[in-house]
């Protein structure tokens, strides 16, 4: 039996380089899968708000593997590396 998306969280937000503004918000289905909600899609996103964990992209890796996830991990693994 498969679990249906009911509820989402967010976790983190979208941020542009230039404005420093959030352009987006991630959020965490119940299944573990992350969505986008783009507030601004003109923009492009330069890093994220926290950065997500490893086991959250495994996590949503388990669900579902698409442009959003390697979005998300490109980001996070970038946020990551300005922190070291």
């Amino acid at each position: 039996m498969s679990i249906e998306k009911e509820e989402a969280v967010p976790v983190a937000r979208l941020v542009d380089g230039r404005s420093d503004r959030t352009v987006g918000w991630v959020y965490r289905w119940n299944t573990s899968e992350l969505s986008i909600l783009w507030l601004d899609p003109k923009r492009t996103a330069h890093h994220i708000d926290p950065p997500l964990s490893r086991n959250t992209i495994a996590n949503a890796k388990t669900v579902t593997t698409d442009e959003v996830t390697d979005l998300l991990e490109e980001l996070s693994l970038r946020g990551s590396a300005d922190l070291l």
